[in-house]
């Protein structure tokens, strides 16, 4: 499966690599610290700069990531709109996709919520598998259980899973955490330390990756200027 062979090369970079080159984020570089989509995305966002995160509750390395650009988010919430996507890559990863979209869908999803769900997948190896682990979990936490299963089931979050999934190809993800800046820049963990070819702990590339959002996020509202 894509997403784990992508983990893989994330934990062999940051175990074995030699380092060569030094990781300079703050001044980032064209396929080394980030890459441009091919076919750039709409980015409406007005006067900010949209930035998506395809993530799934899954993966170890979102995990990681998660608070480090969430407080990042709320810092910069003046000049950037954040949003997350979160992947389908198989079935098994339905039910964590469907329970995302239906507490967004329900205005549930706050960043406590969703940290929570990390959490519990992540640090409790709670499997979120079925829809009855998921609705009992929901229920544990606090969320109206019928009206949370009746979102949960309705043709609008069948809409927000496919499009989800959609993005997949749109945005050529092939593995998570990736994060997309302006519609056109793509950066991760994983980009960086591979793109450097240099040892580096996992917390070293998620500081990387939020210099590198910082630098592009500059980038775009520049140019921005520029065309005016």
């Amino acid at each position: 499966m894509k997403v784990f062979l992508r983990q893989l090369v994330v934990l062999l970079v940051f175990g074995l690599a030699v380092a060569t080159v030094s990781a300079k984020p703050s001044n980032p570089q064209l396929n080394v610290d980030y890459q441009m989509l091919a076919v750039p995305q709409d980015a409406e966002a007005g006067k900010k700069v949209e930035i998506i995160e395809f993530f799934g509750y899954f993966c170890g390395h979102c995990y990681q990531l998660d608070l480090p650009i969430t407080n990042w988010a709320r810092q910069n919430k003046n000049r950037v709109l954040f949003r997350r996507v979160h992947v389908k890559f198989g079935d098994g990863m339905a039910m964590q996709q469907r329970m995302f979209y239906t507490l967004a869908a329900m205005g549930e999803l706050t960043n406590g919520m969703h940290h929570k769900i990390f959490k519990a997948m992540q640090e409790q190896r709670y499997p979120f598998r079925t829809d009855v682990q998921v609705f009992r979990w929901i229920e544990e936490n606090g969320i109206d259980r019928p009206k949370f299963v009746e979102m949960f089931n309705s043709f609008y979050v069948d809409a927000l899973c496919q499009q989800g999934v959609g993005y997949l190809d749109t945005y050529k993800v092939d593995g998570v955490p990736m994060v997309v800046v302006d519609g056109r820049f793509v950066t991760s963990p994983a980009i960086i330390s591979e793109g450097n070819k240099t040892e580096m702990t996992e917390q070293e590339a998620i500081n990387g990756t939020l210099k590198v959002l910082d630098n592009l996020v500059n980038r775009a509202l520049q140019e921005r200027v520029k065309k005016r």
